[in-house]
Parts: structure tokens; sequence; C-alpha cells
């Protein structure tokens, strides 16, 4: 048993690291790890669920060539995922789901290509489910409150933000869109100060926030809404929102009571502990912590991730009203219509560096943009000009 398990470490490449503990090993490290376990049972069959989850470009890489050599390994192959790379690159064949229905089951490139696959996977295309806001006005004369300027960041050699350059301005609700990786939450990691700038500078109502610590860039009017939630489990809904708004003594209570009216059911759960709550009721409270901070700009980082739509509904209508209050915002949606129907101006990572940018109505449909989210599979299918290719 010993011998098999030393082998299946040294096949998943961590075999140097077989006696550090689970706890301080990488991420990458971990899902290989977790695949290790699974190869111990000496399985028929290898279910994979969103195992690429969370990895930076680099590491997906390497995922993906630990996932070709299991092949030989076992008879066959599920995988759940949401990463082109990985579904192109370790597929067969691929079938599609939408809301529980299976929409498409066949060869890769072929079922990639299809407009109604292409349509689910951007969230385009799906009006009913997902409503068009009422347009918004943003004054031409508005000073930018954030300022990108050629911003470069990473991690460790790995360069995951490549010479970035944007502005949002007073009022406006600017949506950073993209696939798993491309960028979007190291570009609101870098603003709000978690991970340092290597090159370029940010400034924030005109102060220069690029060697700022993340908690002097909150106190000078930057909230950041992160993607998972991350409230104060151990403390009450209450608690979380005081905590927050301590940042601030002036207007404490009102501004809580903006937070309950927002969120009626924030007001009815005050006392429960953060845990006590529901997934949707978490986002709400990190929504609301945001807010009683009274901030100058936020940051929304993936707010519907794992939630049930008709939550996810209520989430965007709340976005809609702290809008239309004049509430600045940069709005990190991995749904591309979701992202479209809030923003007013959009920018389109890809692998670090923005790839497109305008306004959704120029977006919408553009051709290049169902090619950056579906990969070689829609960018076959098109021809420099973004025509659809003749059938030889």
């Amino acid at each position: 048993m010993h011998a098999e398990c030393e082998t299946i470490l040294r096949e998943m490449g961590i075999w140097d690291v077989a006696h550090v503990t689970a706890e301080d090993l990488t991420l990458l490290q971990l899902k290989r790890l977790e695949l290790a376990r699974t190869l111990a049972l000496e399985p028929r069959i290898l279910l994979m669920d969103e195992i690429g989850a969370g990895l930076v470009e680099s590491e997906v890489r390497e995922l993906i060539e630990v996932i070709k050599a299991l092949r030989h390994r076992v008879e066959a192959i599920v995988i759940i995922e949401h990463i082109m790379d990985v579904i192109t690159e370790c597929s067969d064949r691929v079938a599609v789901l939408d809301f529980g229905r299976l929409i498409a089951d066949g060869p890769v490139q072929k079922v990639l290509a299809e407009p109604e696959v292409v349509s689910c996977y951007l969230g385009t295309g799906c009006e009913q489910l997902v409503p068009r806001v009422t347009p918004h006005e943003v004054k031409e004369d508005a000073a930018p409150i954030l300022t990108l300027d050629h911003v470069s960041t990473g991690y460790g050699h790995f360069k995951a933000l490549s010479d970035i350059s944007l502005d949002v301005h007073h009022g406006e609700v600017v949506a950073l869109l993209g696939t798993n990786g491309a960028g979007k939450t190291t570009a609101a990691r870098v603003i709000s100060g978690m991970i340092p700038v290597t090159e370029g500078r940010i400034q924030l109502a005109g102060k220069d926030i690029t060697s700022l610590a993340s908690h002097q860039v909150a106190r000078l009017g930057l909230a950041h809404c992160m993607e998972g939630r991350h409230i104060f489990a151990d403390l009450s809904v209450h608690e979380n929102l005081v905590l927050a708004g301590s940042v601030k003594k002036d207007g404490m209570q009102a501004r809580l009571d903006r937070v309950y009216d927002l969120f009626d059911v924030l007001a009815e759960r005050r006392d429960k502990s953060g845990k006590q709550l529901s997934g949707g009721q978490q986002q709400m409270l990190a929504i609301g912590r945001a807010l009683m901070a009274d901030p100058e700009i936020i940051i929304f980082d993936e707010i519907a991730l794992g939630l049930a739509p008709t939550t996810v509904d209520r989430l965007y209508d709340t976005l809609v009203k702290i809008r239309d209050e004049g509430t600045t915002m940069i709005l990190i949606e991995q749904n591309v219509e979701r992202g479209l129907s809030l923003a007013d101006r959009v920018f389109v990572l890809e692998k670090g560096t923005i790839a497109l940018g305008g306004t959704p109505d120029e977006l919408r449909g553009d051709p290049r943009l169902e090619a950056l989210y579906m990969g070689e599979a829609q960018a076959e299918e098109l021809t420099p000009a973004g025509t659809t290719r003749e059938e030889p």
C-alpha cells in the first residue's frame, strides 16, 4: 500500500511534499493531493468537479497536463468545468446543461460553436432571465475618481496583470468581464491594496495610492466586496455592519437604516450570527458592510457566485438602487449579460490584459467577445473580419 501511495504521489508531482501538512500546501498542490486521494481508491471512473477553480493561468496549464496523464489510469474521466482551456484540451466529448436541461452533446469543437451553447455560456440571449436595466447617464465632464495607469502585478514570478490602463468616473458603473483566470479578481485586489503594484500607478480621488496598504486605501474611500463574501461568521449581522461602519464616526445610525431598508431580511436577522445565514443572506450582508463605510467607490467581485437565480435577481435589483443613488461601482462578473445590463462601460480581460473595451451596446453581439470566452472553438468559426467562414 505504501509503495502504491508513493507511486501515486510521484505521478501527481507532490512526492517532494509528501510529509508536509495539507494546510501548508499551495492551492495547486492541494488539487494534486485531492486527485491523489481519489486514485488511491483505484477507481474505474474519475469525476472532477470544477477542479480548476481558483487557479491562475500557469497553474491551469499544469493541471491540464496532470489530467492528460491520468487517462491511462482509469477507464473514463468525467469533468465538470467552465474553464474553456480545460474543456477543449482534456475532453473527447462535451455535454452542455442549462438549468437542468441537456442542450448539446457531441464533439468538443462542434458543440462549443453552437449558438445556443455560446448564448448560455455568456449569459446572453436570456433577457427573460436577465432583465435589461434602465439606462444610466453619467455627466461627460465628470472627473475620474479612479485611474489605473499602465498597472502590472503578479504572484511571485507569474505576471497576472500586464499594462492595464483604465479610469472610473464619479457615478459610473464599470464592468470587468472575462473568463476564469483572466485577471478580474487580481485587478480588484491590486486596486484595493491587497497585492502590490509592480509597475505603473493608481490614483484614487486625485491621490496616489500605488504604495498604500489596503486599510489605508479603505480609509480614503474605497470599499471591496470580495468574492466569497468573507463575513465574520461568529459576529451577529448587526456587529458585522457596525464594525464596517466604524471607519466613519458620524452618521452610523443613518447608514444602518439604509442597509436595513435595502435588505429587510438583515433587519429581521440582525441578532443572528453570520454562520446562521443562508448564502444569499451572507452576500447581502457583505454588500451591506461595503455600504456601511460610506465609500466613494465600491468594487463588487462576483457577488452572484453560487447563488440561486432569484437571489441573484434581488441582489442586482439592489445594485441598481445603489447606482441610482449615485454610488460609483466596479462590477466584476463572469456572466456577460449581467455585466452588460448594469454597466456604463465595459472592459474585457484576457490573460491579464485588456482585450476589449467600450459601451455595453458596442460589445453586445461583438464576435470578438464570443471568441474571447469560447476560445479556439469560436475563433475558428470567424475570419479576422469577424464573418463566418464558408464551408469548403
